[in-house]
């Protein structure tokens, strides 16, 4: 497990992850609670993105 609390990926961009991104469904409120703010890691939707996009690179994009 990384020393970030949030995913890396929350908020960031609909065109990567839409969960944190705009209105927010009750279904999104589910997985925020449990993999994007604290077990992220374990997420399928980490794992595809972390395999495709980097994170640095989507920090650097995204800033």
């Amino acid at each position: 497990m990384t020393d970030q609390p949030v995913c890396p990926y929350y908020g960031k961009n609909e065109d990567y992850c839409d969960v944190g991104c705009g209105y927010i469904f009750p279904h999104d409120v589910n997985l925020i609670i449990k993999y994007c703010s604290c077990k992220y890691e374990d997420c399928p939707k980490f794992q595809e993105l972390s395999d495709r996009f980097p994170i640095g690179v989507i920090e650097v994009a995204t800033a």
